[in-house]
């Protein structure tokens, strides 16, 4: 059976199983693939076929994706985890149902929610591809799309790094294999001389975004030496609870286009303080009068400032 005639079969399959929501998601996905394929040079065909079937177990109830996870003699660590097993199971149904013997295609649905290291340059399309679809709708993802058909490698990485923070933020598990495919992608960038920002340049950062967008009393603080939860905290005040609840998207904006998602957002809903949790980076955004109340600079006085405006290139 050629490609051409296989993706049609698995149309057929596929759309008589799939809810409407996961239809669109999985036409959204097998679009953005085939674009990709186009643009890197592999096989479209290929890239389509892996795109289609991706979230074909995905409708399975839990119960029996942990029946397919025993009877393949899967790791426990997808029991009760269809977010990590439904790749697992599709790519076994794809070879058993449709007799697909190609493993980079295999390994392309089995690896798409998680990535790993040495991905070949079909799992690269299908993982981003995932992310990106015309459907997705998070910070961030507009400049993931324009890094996608330039860079598939940075891409790949700025991905991985949201999908580490919000995991981490929800407090539930990681695989492995995500935090491998990250510090993978980590070594390409750094052999080109594309590293990750520091976590000074991140504080730098948020500094200047805060004051362009006129925030009040901007400060960076150095809290290296005298805490283990974080590196900096950037300190700044808003005229009005409306004011500070702006001056967050803004930092939340800049920080998702350099592939860096908040663990937590606490203090919403008129408290006077909003802080951000970027795990090495705490944003707290004050009205003047809680600002003056927990008068963090004089809590953390010892620790040395950062002038970000005499740091700017």
């Amino acid at each position: 059976m050629s490609n051409e005639e296989l993706l049609e079969k698995i149309s057929e399959y596929i759309y008589a199983d799939l809810t409407e929501k996961r239809k669109t998601h999985t036409k959204g996905v097998y679009d953005t693939a085939i674009k990709l394929a186009e643009v890197y040079g592999e096989e479209p065909e290929k890239a389509g076929i892996a795109a289609l079937f991706h979230d074909v177990a995905k409708n399975m109830s839990t119960e029996n994706m942990d029946y397919y996870v025993k009877s393949l003699g899967m790791p426990k660590k997808y029991i009760g985890n269809p977010n990590l097993a439904h790749g697992k199971i599709a790519s076994f149904l794809l070879k058993e149902i449709f007799e697909v013997k190609d493993q980079d295609i295999l390994n392309a649905i089995s690896f798409h929610t998680t990535g790993r290291p040495n991905m070949s340059l079909l799992e690269k399309i299908v993982y981003i591809a995932d992310a990106i679809e015309p459907g997705r709708s998070y910070p961030g993802v507009e400049e993931l799309r324009e890094i996608a058909f330039r860079d598939i490698d940075l891409a790949c990485h700025r991905a991985l790094t949201n999908t580490i923070s919000l995991i981490n933020g929800k407090g539930i598990f990681l695989d492995e294999d995500t935090l491998k495919a990250k510090e993978y992608f980590e070594n390409i960038l750094n052999k080109r001389g594309e590293k990750k920002m520091t976590n000074r340049e991140f504080a730098l950062l948020a500094g200047k975004t805060l004051s362009d967008k006129k925030a009040l009393d901007v400060a960076i603080i150095d809290i290296q030496e005298k805490a283990s939860f974080a590196d900096y905290f950037v300190v700044a005040s808003g005229t009005s609870e409306r004011q500070i609840n702006t001056l967050i998207d803004y930092v939340e904006d800049a920080f998702a286009k350099e592939g860096l998602l908040p663990k937590s957002v606490e203090g919403k809903n008129n408290s006077g303080w909003i802080l951000m949790d970027f795990g090495d980076i705490i944003v707290n955004l004050f009205t003047n009068e809680m600002r003056e109340k927990y008068n963090i600079e004089k809590v953390w006085g010892d620790c040395p400032s950062v002038d970000f405006e005499e740091n700017e290139e």
